[in-house]
């Protein structure tokens, strides 16, 4: 009996452990591509897992793990979670401004302290959820490129009978490479979003969305765009839901004017069991430029999980979207491209992982008469390693290369490579 109750409780631990990783993952996976292929967060603290056991020598007691496993089922009957951790990291960039000739090397040292709250969970009336970290960054030759970085992303849902209200958003305030721009850029993106859903039946739901997107430069070209939107999903089953969205957008871009357009999108919920899940939406955005005519773009994003074992996940996120260019003017760019990863725990102290991503953008024009030939082939693959030293301390190790075949005017090519290492404390 006594055998047979610790397997059981060592099953449950590690399906604790997935569940994280694979919430780790998915935010891992909302990072935008270009920014995770710039490095602009490739060296950010992460909290050592706190399902994560020491290793047990034979000749400790079965006690042991029972008082850890039931110390951490303690900690979920809470309402709240809070979590403060603070990571060094030292880190060197073979390109630091990114570009194809006269390439400048330099190592970064980075302190980044941080917190994650939790209030209530995916079945409670009230849920909050906020992350946010600090980076303090540090160059040895060119301290003139020394920074402080925020990243902030916050979430609040409020559950009624039949009707859900949901305010989230994220902030972050960045100094680093930028693909568009070629270099080094400061920018400021914020973007909170407003959904409020209405279940009409057991099968039925709708609802309306509010989101502003609002990026900033210093010294470029800054945008801020105005989506309003409605939605209704049909359930066909308690894991599968297909809808329909509708958006209608508005975008004040500086030193061009202002543009409109149309989103027409499909909704998918697919959950094909506890291991496997797809979720996203996808269709065309109809947008109508200053000067240069009507243009029809794909528009949508595509998330795919996947544990293939209690100690193995998967993610897969494609995405199809346009954005303001910060550096042409006058010009935006179409992107299409994925970002994957793989994770794996080696027994109860490594963890080994990589990911991988291609985006690719091509230039046009808002204005008529203005020349868009620029084309961005961009590619990155970032493998990393994490050791848990103990159960509140951990090192990780990663390299990120990265390239970009950019052509046409305005093109910024340029190869990099990143290696660094960092050590988390969390509490």
């Amino acid at each position: 009996m006594k055998i047979k109750k610790t397997t059981s409780l060592r099953l449950s631990a590690a399906l604790l452990v997935c569940s994280m990783m694979l919430h780790a993952v998915n935010a891992e996976g909302q990072e935008t591509l270009r920014d995770a292929a710039a490095g602009t967060q490739a060296s950010l603290a992460s909290p050592a897992s706190e399902k994560v056991l020491d290793t047990l020598d034979e000749n400790d007691s079965e006690d042991v793990f029972l008082d850890e496993f039931m110390n951490y089922q303690m900690k979920l009957l809470k309402n709240w979670k809070l979590r403060v951790f603070t990571s060094g990291t030292w880190r060197y960039d073979s390109n630091v401004f990114l570009r194809n000739t006269n390439v400048e090397s330099d190592t970064m040292y980075s302190v980044s302290p941080g917190f994650q709250y939790s209030y209530g969970d995916e079945q409670a009336k009230l849920q909050v959820l906020a992350d946010y970290n600090a980076q303090f960054n540090f160059y040895d030759k060119y301290s003139q490129q020394d920074s402080l970085n925020h990243f902030l992303r916050l979430s609040l849902s409020y559950r009624m009978k039949k009707t859900s209200i949901k305010l989230s958003g994220l902030f972050h305030q960045v100094t680093g490479g930028d693909l568009d721009v070629g270099g080094q850029a400061s920018r400021v993106q914020f973007s909170p979003q407003l959904q409020v859903m209405y279940e009409v039946s057991e099968k039925v739901r709708v609802g309306l969305n509010g989101q502003l997107q609002r990026t900033h430069y210093d010294a470029l070209i800054s945008s801020t765009t105005y989506r309003f939107g409605v939605f209704a999903d049909y359930s066909f089953s308690p894991r599968f839901r297909l809808g329909l969205q509708f958006n209608e957008m508005l975008q004040e871009v500086d030193r061009t004017g202002n543009q409109s357009g149309q989103d027409y999108l499909g909704r998918l919920e697919y959950e094909a069991s506890k291991k496997l899940s797809l979720t996203g939406s996808g269709g065309v955005h109809v947008l109508h430029t200053t000067s240069a005519g009507d243009a029809t773009l794909p528009l949508g994003t595509l998330g795919f999980k996947y544990a293939a074992s209690p100690k193995t996940t998967l993610y897969a996120n494609l995405y199809a979207r346009a954005q303001n260019s910060p550096s042409l003017g006058g010009q935006y760019f179409q992107s299409e491209g994925m970002q994957m990863g793989i994770q794996q725990q080696l027994g109860s102290k490594v963890t080994i992982g990589a990911d991988f991503g291609y985006d690719f953008s091509a230039y046009h024009s808002y204005v008529a008469g203005v020349s868009s030939t620029r084309k961005d082939n961009v590619r990155f693959a970032r493998p990393w390693i994490k050791y848990a030293l103990q159960r509140h301390l951990s090192l990780e190790v990663f390299y990120q290369h990265t390239t970009n075949d950019s052509t046409g005017v305005g093109s910024q090519p340029f190869a990099r490579d990143l290696v660094g290492a960092g050590i988390t404390g969390s509490w």
